[in-house]
């Protein structure tokens, strides 16, 4: 993601005009040119990648605050709620009605529906959505949820199998499935530390299949916006590529390299 510590109300950015940011040699930018303008990966096809977790990422946690609740009875909509929660035996339905889960967040609509345990013992939760708004943009399908915590090496982490087909406020049609692991790892003094992304999906926008996985175990420095390390291997349409996001450096650097290993810089700024 091209900011990965914004507000999970920000929803995907796609500005199909964007510029690549060269930072090669002559010879390898002829390197690059062997491959079609199509077959290339641009900043805008990266930033879809890493932030399609956005358009979500303000329901989850609303999602999760109503899973630690009291499961038993009902919760009824009041003047100071815009939801309306259901709950049952096996896990509750949430109704939204114009509701922003945080001040100044995206308005919710639709519904979602959570399970226990879901089809699978080895997740948490598995969380349906139907209908359902963020805003401008509508997301229906299924995200499984488990989490998972270590005090020894003093981390925690999500992992979340999706299976989901999102619309944007453009109209242009995202779906995504796959298993993703984010996490926390804490340093020793306070404030210090990293966020980490793992895991292997594939993504389907514009016409384009995306096929991810990350090889090396994606970090980002707490302060930092974009990822600095970790190494993820990307195929587009079939075409191999490796994206490179450095030795830990906090930039917004990534390298891309192409099967005759030509390499090309981009920045991940918006």
């Amino acid at each position: 993601m091209s900011n990965v510590f914004s507000n999970t109300r920000n929803v995907l950015l796609a500005t199909a005009s964007v510029a690549l940011l060269f930072s090669c040699s002559d010879d390898a930018k002829e390197s690059i040119e062997e491959f079609q303008e199509e077959q290339k990966v641009s900043k805008t096809e990266l930033q879809t990648i890493l932030e399609t977790d956005n358009v979500s990422g303000e329901v989850d946690q609303l999602v999760s605050e109503l899973y630690d609740m009291d499961k038993s009875g009902s919760a009824a909509k009041t003047e100071d709620e815009c939801y309306l929660v259901d709950y049952s035996d096996t896990g509750f339905t949430i109704s939204f009605d114009d509701c922003s889960a945080k001040e100044d967040g995206e308005l919710l609509n639709g519904t979602i529906s959570v399970v226990y345990g879901g089809d699978n013992e080895n997740y948490a939760f598995t969380v349906t959505y139907s209908d359902l708004m963020v805003g401008d943009v509508s997301i229906d399908g299924t995200r499984s949820f488990k989490i998972n915590s270590s005090e020894e090496e003093q981390s925690i982490s999500w992992t979340v199998y999706s299976d989901m087909d999102i619309v944007l406020a453009d109209g242009a049609e995202v779906a995504e499935e796959g298993e993703k692991t984010v996490g926390f790892v804490f340093g020793e003094e306070f404030g210090s530390g990293a966020l980490t992304l793992d895991g292997e999906w594939i993504l389907k926008s514009e016409g384009n299949t995306y096929v991810v996985d990350i090889t090396e175990i994606m970090e980002a420095q707490f302060g930092c916006e974009h990822f600095g390390k970790g190494i993820m291997a990307l195929s587009k349409n079939g075409l191999e590529v490796s994206v490179d996001f450095g030795d830990g450096t906090c930039d917004d650097v990534a390298t891309l390299i192409y099967p005759n290993e030509a390499e090309e810089e981009i920045s991940l700024k918006d």
